[in-house]
Formats: C-alpha cells, structure tokens, sequence
C-alpha cells in the first residue's frame, strides 16, 4: 500500500490562475516585513470576514450597523429578502474567498457579516464625501480611516456581492466605484466604463484598473538593461526631468533633444500619508498567487526608486513641479520610496525602452561631456560669474601679452 504522502501527490492539483483572484490574506514574506505590517490591517472598520470581531474594531462595528440601517432605509423598513438573497448565494460567495479566510465563520454568520457589511458598503460609495462627513455621520478623521480600510487587499467584499444588495446593474455599480475615487489623489474622472470591462471582482481591483487605465509602456526596448540613474546623475548628464500631463501615472517616457540634452517626462507625484498603505495594497495583490499580471504596479514603483535615492533626487522632483512633498521632508519622501520597493520582483520589460534610451544618451560621449560641463560651469549664478570673470582675465592676460610683444607705435 503507497504511503499518505504518495496518495497527496496523485491528487495534487495545480494552482488556479485567473483575472479573478480570491479574496485573501496578504502573503507571509509581505506582511513579514515589520516597517510595514499595521499597514496591511484595517483600523477602524473591517469589511468582510478576515478582521471581523477583532476587539480594537468594535466602534467600526457600530458605525457599519448605522450605515446599513439607513441603506435599507431605517430599522422599520429593512428588506428580508435582501438578506434571503445572500443565505441562497452563500456556497456560491464562500468560492470568492481563499479558504483559510472564512474557516472560522460557519455559513450563518458568515451570511450575517456579509450581509451587513455589503449595506454598509454600498451606503459609504453612495454617500462619501470628504467635505462633507456628517452625510454618513462621522467626523473628518474617522473618515479618512474608513477611506484607507477600503482599500486593504484583506477587507474587500465580492462584487457579486455588491450586485446582490444594490438596485443598479453592473455598468452603474462601476460607476458609483470610479466616483467613489474621484476624492482620491489618483487619477479619477470621465472614464469610459466598458473601457473597464468585464466588472472588477472588488474596490481594490477597481483602483487597480483606474490607476492603469490608459497606461500605455514602450515595448521596444532590451530587457537586459537595468539602469539606476538617480535624478541627481541624470541632471550632470544632461537629461532634466519634466512634468507631464497624463491621467495614468505610470506613463513614463524619454526623449532626445536636438542638441545634447535628455528629457524624462513623469506623471505628478502626490506623497501623503495614503501613499505606503495604498500602493503597498496594490502591491500585495499582484502577488496574490492565482492573480495573473503583469506587475505593473511593483515595475512603476521600483522604477521610482532607481530614481530616487537621495533628498536631493526628492527636491529635483519638487522644482520640476513632478511631485508634490506632503508628507515632510524630502529625507522621509527619499527612505519611503527605498522601503516600498525593497523585495519588489518588477518585470523588466515594462520600462526596458526608456531605461534602453536613457543608456543610449549615457553612451554618447559628446553628449556626456557637453552636459557635464554646462552641470559643473553654468548650473548656478556663481559658477557662471567665476567661467566669465576667468574668461575675461585670460582675454585681458591675452591683450596684455599682445601688447608686450607688439607695443603700440
């Protein structure tokens, strides 16, 4: 008779992948990472079953009873049949999460907690309005936190689900997502909702979508060439750095002047308090293991660090008006980018044709020398007055000479 072992490896199967990844924990080496753990959990409101009952979350217990009292319309006019729909559908929403994230809730209360948190969802989508928090009867600061909770890989509730409790169909459910961002420093605006087909599985795929909406990477290009220039070594090499306008903030690009300059062209920046648990979410769930992607998100981010390695690179990037510091200083922006990207596995190809260009203008050496020199002589008014006062001496030293040799009649 085989031994157990050799009957798991007959049964074995392998791993699903799909665009529609399960809900699930963040992965260990991730969360492992002790700069930013507390980042991954919620901390006031928890959707969804993998944070529900823990004790410091027992007031977003309270505020979500609220919301979804006034979705149903107040607690005399709640829709049984609301709640009916989910306990028909349970087998069905339980396939949308990972398994060891629902083990410990049976389907009744599983049942009860997707339930009353999808109303309360949908209430927050409907009625979200930083200006104007008292519509959902919290204060500014509570809802910040409520803001940044929804967007956590670990507390996102199943489309599906949404579908389930709303009276909107798929097209107009998206919509009230895309508004929902509109209030984010992200790009938001008129976009085209079939553009953003088929539907996401949750808000976090949603924000994926939008910030890659209209991302179009330069494909041509050796993915061998890894370059790390900094802002400050591509300013000596006479490649400046310029803002441009673009609704998706991984459309980086370079060009060659006429002359001997570079410019790199990049999407503003915004760094806030939101930044590290927003994309650090974002990252997380590409590397979901039956998510297939292409990791756009992780190369955009680890291409900004080859960029930024110092305060100086972070100032360069404020003067060119490319990123907006509202964080602090320009050392906390710096170590920031350099923390996020640590452990990053990019794809390489993604921006292997800028990295490609920026390596070419670096391997014109008359290009090199000539920025160089325009860097070292001519890049502050002081250096300037010192190249002119010694051109002017060695003329006068010149003319003097002249005269000494050939004096005047």
């Amino acid at each position: 008779m085989a031994p157990d072992w050799l009957a798991q490896l007959r049964e074995v199967k392998q791993m699903s992948r799909s665009i529609c990844p399960k809900i699930q924990r963040v992965a260990h080496h991730l969360r492992s990472r002790k700069h930013f753990v507390k980042l991954y959990s919620p901390r006031l409101v928890s959707f969804g079953p993998i944070h529900h009952g823990e004790p410091h979350l027992q007031l977003g217990e309270q505020y979500k009873l609220m919301w979804a009292s006034t979705y149903l319309g107040g607690p005399n006019k709640i829709p049984e049949h609301l709640h009916q729909k989910i306990v028909e559908k349970i087998n069905e929403l339980k396939l949308l999460y990972s398994e060891d994230a629902i083990r410990h809730l049976d389907d009744e209360n599983l049942a009860r907690v997707l339930f009353m948190d999808g109303c309360a969802l949908l209430q927050i989508l409907d009625k979200f309005d930083l200006m104007n928090p008292e519509v959902l009867n919290v204060k500014v600061d509570q809802l910040v936190l409520v803001n940044q909770d929804m967007l956590l890989l670990e507390n996102q509730l199943p489309f599906q689900l949404l579908k389930l409790l709303s009276p909107h169909n798929d097209n107009e459910l998206t919509k009230m997502m895309v508004r929902f961002f509109n209030c984010h420093h992200l790009p938001s605006g008129d976009y085209d909702v079939v553009s953003l087909l088929p539907h996401p599985p949750h808000l976090l795929d949603q924000l994926r979508r939008i910030v890659l909406c209209d991302f179009q990477p330069q494909q041509n290009g050796n993915d061998n060439i890894i370059t790390y220039r900094n802002i400050k070594e591509l300013k000596a090499a006479g490649i400046r750095v310029k803002r441009c306008e673009s609704k998706c903030p991984l459309n980086i690009t370079f060009s060659t002047s006429f002359w001997f300059g570079g410019e790199l062209r990049i999407p503003k920046i915004v760094v806030d308090d939101t930044i590290a648990p927003t994309y650090l979410n974002l990252i997380a769930y590409e590397m979901c293991p039956d998510f297939e992607n292409k990791y756009e998100i992780s190369s955009y981010l680890e291409f900004l660090d080859s960029l930024i390695d110092h305060p100086d690179d972070v100032m360069e990037l404020r003067s060119a008006e490319v990123l907006h510091n509202g964080l602090g200083s320009d050392e906390e922006v710096a170590k920031l980018f350099n923390t996020i990207s640590a452990d990053l596995v990019p794809d390489t190809a993604i921006y292997a044709c800028v990295r490609a260009q920026i390596e070419k203008h670096y391997a014109n050496i008359y290009k090199t020398w000539y920025a160089q020199a325009c860097y070292t002589y001519f890049s502050t008014p002081w250096t300037v007055i010192a190249v002119v006062a010694a051109f002017l001496a060695l003329v006068l030293t010149f003319v003097q000479t002249w005269f000494a040799i050939f004096p005047a009649k």
